[in-house]
């Protein structure tokens, strides 16, 4: 990173005056921000709707979503370097041009081959626009400023991921507009962003760029590909032998980039990331807890997602403004965090990771003691008070970590937290996934036996014979257990279309069948409630870990948090892979 950066220079003794139409320049900066996060949550909801329109299998449904994931993660670190390079704004309004032309092609798409094309292309848009955002907000306001302005970012953002399903839902349900809507409503924004940036946003740039570093992004980036292809899609695939050894792969090609960049900073080069940014003890302490903390963060609200449609049977609309409280929470908190972080700096954050930590730990006890009856009220105060966590932790995180970096490395700096983010994102979804599957399928058996009497209960009614009522009992536990470990869930497993009736009369066939299929639902339900509970004894422990790891930041990073520049992209990354 030059040193002839303007958003990297020291601080001044004088206070900087600011651009003039700073605050509608960062109108613009969060409708373009606004725009990328809705994206990466809306696709979830029209899933079914994709699938059944462009006659896709599942692979294909998971790649429109893991191909978007992939290519944002691989090109933040560039992305962030380019606007050092070509100048940001610059940068940016290419970054928002791609974003809405390949919206404009995921919404033309007519095969599914063509919407993962696209989506893919999507993702580097988006990763080449999103790490300008706060390194304009950086350059245009005053210090005295920026974290209002910061707190306002962090708020859009927390409402943008939370507004995904929620505006999939109105789009597709109540308007009916189809999901070719959820794509096509970019194009007029990205339009609109585009000629205001233009008028209204300033160019900036390093004065003395240096060169991109070709080297060292083809090798970041075949490693992070590597390491995060198979996080992704290990599950789908079933986690074979080749998954690992694709994942292991990365370890020695990041210890090449690794040597590569120290010897191009040894020889007065500029590599694409500084090697001196791991020696400090705030940065490197720091990625560890930036990527534990958001493997929490967005593998809950996947998992609570799948509990409160697949598990109880909300409608994508109904489950969406379950967990829409938490956007309030957070907007709440992130205007009491912006005003307490300079004196509180990590003490802050780790009252909100203890607010989390208790918000999920009163989840379990809340579906454990209302069960398959829990009910949205039941639920939302819970998810309320989890959003005043998050408000406390996410305005400040980057700011606390970012305190012991020279300011000369802070753009590096910010490519790398944001990389770290999508790690944890990845790491969190895989492994929050397996808990929960593992869980539905191990504990099947049990849930499906829980509502046998029921159905023995109506066989005697129906005067069904012994060998029949054996029959009927194990075929719908074969069943039901088939089907939880079923990958896709649209598939019908064959145990379930062998279920035979046959010896009963027509009409106590059909009551039969309504009775497997209410018990079906029942047994479901009781399935669910247990696998969300060991699901989020999961997410307890990774954010008690985050308020330990915390102690690892340097005591007293608070006192420098005011004279340290802000990291580019720390808060927008929030809910990359929530759409896994």
């Amino acid at each position: 990173m030059s040193n002839g950066d303007l958003t990297h220079m020291p601080a001044s003794t004088d206070e900087p005056t600011g651009a003039p139409r700073r605050w509608l320049a960062l109108a613009i900066l969060l409708a373009a921000g606004f725009m990328d996060l809705l994206d990466t949550t809306i696709v979830n909801v029209a899933i079914p709707a994709i699938r059944g329109s462009l006659h896709s299998n599942y692979a294909g449904i998971q790649w429109i979503v893991a191909g978007y994931l992939l290519a944002v993660a691989v090109g933040l670190i560039t992305g962030g370097r380019l606007g050092d390079i070509a100048g940001r704004r610059r940068v940016f309004v290419i970054g928002v041009i791609a974003f809405g032309l390949t919206s404009l092609g995921s919404g033309l798409a007519v095969s599914p081959a063509m919407l993962i094309a696209t989506r893919v292309l999507q993702g580097m848009s988006a990763a080449i626009m999103i790490p300008q955002i706060l390194s304009i907000i950086q350059v245009n306001f005053p210090r005295s400023e920026q974290s209002k302005a910061l707190a306002l970012y962090s708020s859009v953002a927390g409402v943008a991921v939370m507004s995904g399903p929620l505006m999939a839902g109105v789009l597709l349900n109540v308007v009916g507009l189809g999901w070719r809507s959820i794509f096509l409503i970019n194009v007029p924004v990205s339009v609109l962003v585009t000629i205001s940036a233009l008028r209204v946003v300033p160019e900036s740039k390093a004065p003395d760029a240096p060169k991109l570093d070709l080297g060292g992004v083809a090798l970041v980036s075949t490693a992070l590909l590597a390491l995060l292809f198979g996080i992704i899609q290990g599950r789908e695939l079933g986690w074979p032998a080749w998954v690992f050894a694709l994942m292991a792969a990365a370890i020695p090609i990041f210890g090449l980039f690794a040597v590569y960049e120290r010897r191009k900073e040894r020889r007065g080069e500029s590599p694409l990331v500084p090697p001196s940014l791991f020696r400090e003890r705030a940065f490197s302490s720091g990625l560890v807890v930036v990527i534990v903390f958001f493997s929490g963060l967005v593998g809950f609200f996947l998992a609570f997602t799948i509990f409160l449609q697949l598990g109880l049977g909300y409608t994508p609309l109904d489950s969406a403004l379950t967990t829409f409280p938490s956007s309030i929470g957070l907007v709440v908190a992130s205007q009491i965090s912006a005003k307490l972080a300079p004196r509180l700096g990590r003490k802050l954050l780790m009252g909100g990771a203890v607010i989390m930590a208790l918000a999920q730990g009163g989840l379990i006890f809340t579906v454990n003691h209302y069960g398959p009856g829990v009910s949205q009220w039941n639920i939302r105060p819970v998810i309320f008070v989890f959003g005043l966590g998050m408000g406390l932790i996410l305005p400040s995180l980057a700011d606390v970590i970012i305190a012991g970096v020279h300011q000369r490395n802070a753009g590096a700096a910010s490519g790398i937290i944001n990389t770290g983010m999508q790690v944890g994102n990845a790491i969190g979804v895989a492994i929050i996934g397996v808990i929960l599957f593992a869980a539905i399928g191990s504990h099947a058996a049990k849930s499906a036996a829980s509502v046998e009497p029921q159905i023995s209960k109506r066989l005697d009614a129906l005067q069904a014979p012994p060998a029949l009522r054996a029959q009927v009992l194990t075929g719908f536990r074969r069943c039901f257990v088939d089907r939880s470990h079923q990958e896709d869930p649209a598939v019908v497993p064959a145990s379930c279309r062998e279920l035979a009736s046959a010896q009963l009369p027509p009409a106590a066939q059909r009551e039969l069948r309504g009775v497997l299929a209410t018990a079906g639902v029942k047994a479901r339900k009781a399935n669910f409630v247990t696998a969300i509970q060991r699901a989020l004894s999961y997410e307890v422990a990774v954010f008690a870990a985050t308020f330990l790891l915390l102690f690892l930041l340097p005591a007293g990073s608070e006192k420098r948090l005011e004279e340290t520049v802000e990291v580019p992209g720390a808060t927008d990354r929030v809910a990359e892979g929530v759409a896994s």
